[in-house]
This record gives structure tokens, C-alpha cells and sequence, in this order.
């Protein structure tokens, strides 16, 4: 890591900055520094050059750390900032939320440098993070490319059926389309009297440690016109899952096919632009350019607007005409320095040098009305034609490509809604909130959800693999948003937590899971619901004796309630956990300890808690039919909860080799969507497995 460290130094008093910068180059830096102190010199300052690191001194009258970070954002430069603060009274927790990466007290020199030297190693990591991330694309970019434009046949195999083929393998065994071959075993392409060849090589290849071997074996096409080959079999990976790369040499002369793949592999025929393939690589390069080099590009997503009713008028062909004719429209007034391709359909992108905003906007105008002003001639008839453009920056806090992608496509999106025929800018939106926005929204969201009836109940059963009786479901909360969507838990119940919404969350929960288990238990009185509770329930003196009074009042046995709490929230929350769990086994209720195993000392937990389940973390289920590791740390967990007269559900069962891979180890309950996804129905049948 170099020593050299670009700061700007957010601070109107110029000996303050000057001890700063003598501090740091105590911590052994080279300094190189700009001081600002009003909005003007601080986006200049970020305009000539990208920083390693901002110290933003708090309660300045013209820059505010919010302003920091704004400008930090609207500049496309990604640096840390650290807030330095004469006031004792400002809090760290707020600081960071609002987007610093730590706060210091000015004069404690000794903890600036510690954090300064933190921050630059963890800004270093993350340059080099995307200079890697880079080269992986382009050394995967290449090795697609290679497999795509190679003569000879080249699948992919895995578990014996093909996941894979090149362009020259389907046309070997005179297939048109690669979705005819996946799936489809190789053994089906091999000639009868030779299967029992291959199924003897495979046994062998399968144990041999040789990276590759070679079978000579007679094959047959989808006409079954058999021919003689020579396969290589080597072990490979394709998206990061292993398989078997299959090899047929061919030594036919394809130089014309070969200058024919090359030049469809970056044109699109119909316009003559670059197609879709060459572009995303484009923006694979210029995403690294701007991460490593800090050149900034901007993104358009163009498409021509009200497309159908064009074809309706014209028919296919005739939209086809109008398609090319606006990309050579486009080509034109885009001029050399951009680059431009027909993405799919009647849509466009583009990647621009142009990305200051004062000159983007004019820029995308211009494009926007050359278009609306061309006349376009199909089959004798004038048609007039519009589109609309989305538009996002390249710069250094951008992240991967698919990404860029949606957020032009979003920006395009508002430029529809409002009639189209226009060019957008897209702005930040929730993910890249700081802590306390995102929190403010959801807050926000999570009430009106609540006024308008949006959040509801989903039931996951929990079955026994031992045929222990009773039916047993996991209750679950899902909010609907405005459009419909259901939201998980996972995006907003983080937020809920930090504000204290989660505990009016917790409420609702049990106040309607206690009624549905009431009416529930009338036909089937052996029904048992697990439901899960916050910290902010273990911090509440009321909760539990709101629900003893809920429990009288709907005539329901304490017995048929388990609350589950996640490991972490009890070992951050010991004290009031010990005191909640104590009082629910008062009121006869069941405990359950969620996300368990991950600790140092897991069952030193259970001592201080008498959970009756303990409820594994879902990560032991990572390729557990596979995973040695995983089979013997839920083994042991297993035998010492049942030594302790503990029972153990195993979470996220998705397949049936995990299944039998759990009732040999002896664990009590499965629950995940093998068995059945969260439904609003009580309508497992517990008696099927």
C-alpha cells in the first residue's frame, strides 16, 4: 500500500489544518492536501482530483457533514469521511449514520491516526477490490468469448447432462438452439454399443486424479447419422458451480465462419450499431476505468416511444425500417466519441465522455429532438416517431454493470410516466440513503402499511421427522407495499428495530396470530405457533404482561405459544433475556432459540436459558448433502441438545437429499420450502411425510 494519502480537509481554520496534516504524516503518510471550507472550494477541490480521504470538521456554518456527503456523491467520488468534533457532546452513532466513517475529538491525535491509518488501508482494499472485480469480468468475458467462437465442440457436463455448448458443438451434432441441449444427457448422444464404454471411463475418470483424459467412442447426431470422435474430459467450473468440459476437436477449415461470429459477436444487423454483447463488455471497461482511473463516463438507456402503436400502423417489417432509421438518426448526432448499440428491441444505449451535467442534459435534448424532427419514410407512408432517455452516471462509487443498467432503465422509466419524448437524470433513491433516511422511510412506510391494512400473516409448517403428534407452523410477517409487491422482512425490519417500530410490529403479530391459533384450535386443538420477538419486546416491561391478559381473554393454553429469539439478539440483550424467558415459562409458554450454533460456546448459552427448541442457523445448511463439515457440526449440536432434553429444528430443508441426510443425524423438526412455502393457509398435512 502507498504511503501517499489525497486528503481534503473540510475546516475554515487554517492552523487547525495544519496540525491535522502534521499529525497524519506522524502516522508515516505522504500528504498531499486541500483545504475547503464553503461549497464552492469543496466542489472544485473534488472536481481536480479524487480523494483518499475527507476529514470534515463538524458545525461549520457554510458546510455541514451532510453537505460533505452530498457533494461527495453528486461529484462520483468515493472516499471515507472521518468528522472531527470539538464538541463532546456530539454522538458517534449519529456521525456515522448520517455517512461518516468514525468520529474523533479533535486534539486526541493518537486515535486520529489509528483511524486515519484505518480508513486508508480499508479505501486501499476497496480500489483494489474493483480493480480485481474488473480483471474477473475481463478473464471471464474472454474465456465466454474463446468457448463461444471456438471450432471445435466444447460442452459443459455436469452430473452427466449438459449445462453448456458452444455454437460449434450444436451444429456437430446439428442441433439450432443451446436450450435443445441442456439437460439432455450425454450418454443420449453416444451410439448404443458404445454406452458401456462410456459409462466404464466415467467410473474410472471419476476416481482418477488426471486433469485430462481422452476417450475414442462413436457418437451420433439428431439424425442419428453416427460418426467417429475423439473427447477430452477435463474438470472445469462455469458460474462458479464444478462440471466436466467436454472437447471434440474439429480440424475443418471455418475461417469465413470464423470473420462471419466475429463480426456478429459486436454488430447488430439490422442497424449496423454494436449489438447488446459488445456493449455490456464496453461497460464492463468503463466501470474499471472509472473505479481505477477515476474517468467518468454516462450511461443512456434509449427507446422509442409508444413502439406499438408504430408497428400497428406499419406492421413488422415497417417498424423494422423505423428502428434502423432512428439508430442511424441517433448515430449521427451522437457523433465518434460515443458509443452506441441497438440493446434490444426498439431500444437503445449509450456510453458518453459526456457526464457534467450542464453539458449532458443539452446533449441528450439534442438526441431527443433530432428524432422527434425526423420524418421517417416506410413503404410510402411518413411516420413521425419519439423517445425517451434514462440516463446514469459512470464514476467511482458506481457498482456492477446490471446494475448501471437498471438505473438508467428506472430514469427512462419516469421519463414515460410523464409523457415521454424526454431525457432524465437518475437520482439516488433509497440505496443510497444514509442509515437514518433509509430508517425514516421504512418508519413511514411501516405505519402507513399498518393504516391501510397492508401487512399479513404467513404460516410455514414446522414438522417432526419422527412422527411426533400435533401440527406445529412458524408465523410469519410480509408487508405489502403500494404496488401490490410483498416485501420480506429482510428490508425493512433492520430499520424497524433501530427506530422501535419493530415492537409495535411484534404487537400486531401476536394480537393476530393469537386470534387465527384461537379459532384454529377449535378443529384441530393440538395446533402449536412459533413466533418470533424482537429486542425491543425484551426491553418493554409491558409485554409480558400483555400477553398473559391476551392469553385470558381468548381462553388460549400458554402451552400452545413458542417464542423464538435469535441467538444474537440474546447474547447483545443477556440481562432482559434471562428475565423474558423466565417469565414465559411462568405463564407456561414455550422458548425457542433462533439462528443457534454460530457462537464461541453455543451451549453455554443454554445454561443461563432453558429454551425447550433450539433452532439451527441456517448457514449448517449450505450443501449439507455434500458438506462433511456441516453433517458433523449439526451431529454434535443434535446429540448434546437431546443429552440436555432440548429439541432441534433444522431451518430452509429445499431439497430431499437434505432430508435424509437430517432424519440419520436424529434431528427432531424440519421446516423449509421442500415441505411447503409460507401460505396464509393452516393446510399442511402433517401425515404425508
Amino acid at each position: 500500500m502507498s504511503n501517499l494519502l489525497r486528503i481534503v480537509i473540510v475546516d475554515d481554520n487554517l492552523n487547525d489544518g495544519e496540525l491535522l496534516i502534521s499529525s497524519i504524516k506522524g502516522a508515516g503518510f505522504a500528504v498531499r492536501a486541500e483545504r475547503a471550507s464553503d461549497p464552492e472550494a469543496l466542489a472544485d477541490s473534488l472536481k481536480k482530483q479524487a480523494p483518499d480521504l475527507v476529514l470534515c470538521t463538524l458545525g461549520l456554518p457554510d458546510l455541514s457533514l451532510q453537505d460533505v456527503v452530498d457533494a461527495l456523491r453528486e461529484a462520483g467520488r468515493h472516499a471515507p469521511v472521518i468528522a472531527l468534533s470539538a464538541d463532546d457532546k456530539d454522538d458517534v452513532v449519529e456521525v456515522m449514520q448520517a455517512g461518516a466513517s468514525d468520529l474523533v475529538r479533535k486534539g486526541n491525535n493518537d486515535h486520529l491516526k489509528l483511524v486515519v491509518t484505518r480508513t486508508a488501508q480499508c479505501q486501499h482494499q476497496w480500489r483494489q477490490l474493483k480493480t480485481y472485480e474488473t480483471s474477473l469480468r475481463e478473464a471471464e468475458k474472454r474465456c465466454r468469448t474463446l468457448l463461444n467462437t471456438s471450432r471445435d465442440a466444447i460442452a459443459y457436463v455436469h452430473e452427466g447432462m449438459h449445462i453448456y455448448a458452444n455454437d460449434s458443438y450444436l451444429e456437430l451434432f446439428g442441433y439450432t438452439d443451446a436450450d435443445e441441449v441442456e439437460g439432455t444427457p450425454i450418454m443420449d448422444m453416444v451410439v448404443s454399443e458404445d454406452q458401456g464404454k462410456l459409462k466404464e471411463f466415467l467410473r474410472h475418470y471419476e476416481k482418477s486424479d488426471d486433469t485430462a483424459q481422452h476417450l475414442e467412442i462413436k457418437l451420433h447426431d439428431t439424425q442419428d447419422k453416427p460418426f467417429e470422435a475423439v473427447i477430452e474430459f477435463s474438470p472445469a467450473t462455469i458460474d462458479g458451480e464444478p462440471c466436466t468440459q467436454i472437447l471434440i476437436r474439429n480440424q475443418a477449415d471455418s475461417k469465413q465462419l470464423e470473420a462471419q461470429l466475429s463480426y456478429l459477436s459486436q454488430r447488430d444487423l439490422m442497424t449496423g450499431l454494436y449489438n447488446r454483447q459488445y456493449f455490456i463488455e464496453q461497460l464492463q471497461k468503463a466501470v474499471g476505468a472509472a473505479t481505477q482511473e477515476g474517468k467518468h463516463t454516462t450511461l443512456l438507456y434509449l427507446s422509442i416511444d409508444k413502439f406499438n402503436d408504430i408497428k400497428g400502423a406499419v406492421g413488422v417489417s415497417g417498424s423494422d425500417l423505423v428502428i434502423a432509421d432512428v439508430g442511424k438518426v441517433l448515430d449521427e448526432v451522437s457523433g465518434e466519441d460515443n458509443l452506441i448499440a441497438r440493446f434490444e428491441g426498439e431500444t437503445f444505449a449509450m456510453l458518453s465522455p459526456i457526464h457534467d451535467k450542464e453539458q449532458l442534459e443539452p446533449f441528450m435534448s439534442a438526441l431527443v429532438k433530432a428524432v422527434a424532427d425526423h420524418v421517417f419514410e416506410v413503404e410510402g407512408k411518413s411516420v413521425n416517431s419519439t423517445i425517451s432517455i434514462g440516463a446514469t452516471t459512470v464514476d467511482e462509487n458506481t457498482p456492477e454493470p446490471n446494475e448501471l443498467l437498471v438505473r438508467a432503465e428506472r430514469a427512462y422509466q419516469d421519463a414515460v410516466k410523464t409523457g415521454g419524448n424526454k431525457a432524465v437524470i437518475y437520482r439516488p433513491k433509497e440505496g443510497e440513503m444514509t442509515q437514518k433516511q433509509l430508517d425514516d422511510m421504512w418508519s413511514e412506510r411501516i405505519r402507513e402499511a399498518v393504516k391501510d391494512n397492508r401487512i399479513k400473516l404467513l404460516f410455514q409448517p414446522v414438522v417432526s421427522l419422527h412422527a411426533d403428534p400435533g401440527e406445529r407452523y412458524e408465523v410469519l410477517l410480509r408487508l405489502i407495499d403500494k404496488n401490490g409487491e410483498i416485501v420480506a422482512p429482510g428490508d425493512f425490519m433492520p430499520s424497524a428495530e433501530r427506530t422501535g417500530m419493530a415492537k409495535a410490529l411484534d404487537k400486531w403479530v401476536l394480537l393476530n396470530a393469537l386470534k387465527r391459533l384461537a379459532e384454529r384450535r377449535r378443529t384441530h386443538p393440538d395446533s402449536v405457533f412459533f413466533i418470533k420477538l424482537t429486542a425491543g419486546s425484551l426491553q418493554d416491561a409491558t409485554m409480558l404482561p400483555w400477553i398473559s391478559e391476551r392469553l385470558k381473554e381468548l381462553r388460549m393454553p400458554a402451552e400452545s405459544l413458542v417464542f423464538e429469539l435469535k441467538e444474537t439478539t440474546v447474547v447483545s440483550h443477556l440481562k432482559q433475556a434471562r428475565e423474558f424467558v423466565k417469565g414465559l415459562k411462568e405463564l407456561k409458554c414455550q422458548f425457542a432459540l433462533d439462528d443457534f450454533g454460530t457462537g464461541l460456546d453455543p451451549f453455554q448459552l443454554i445454561k443461563q436459558l432453558p429454551a425447550d427448541y433450539l433452532k439451527l442457523d441456517s448457514g449448517f445448511m449450505n450443501e449439507l448433502p455434500n458438506s462433511r463439515e456441516n453433517q458433523d457440526a449439526i451431529k454434535e449440536i443434535t446429540d448434546t441438545a437431546h443429552s440436555m432434553n432440548k429439541l432441534v429444528i433444522v431451518q430452509q430443508v429445499a431439497d430431499p437429499n437434505a432430508l435424509s441426510v437430517l432424519f440419520g443425524i436424529g434431528v427432531n423438526f424440519i421446516q423449509g420450502h421442500f415441505l411447503q412455502e409460507p401460505s396464509e393457509q393452516l393446510n399442511y398435512d402433517f401425515s404425508a411425510l
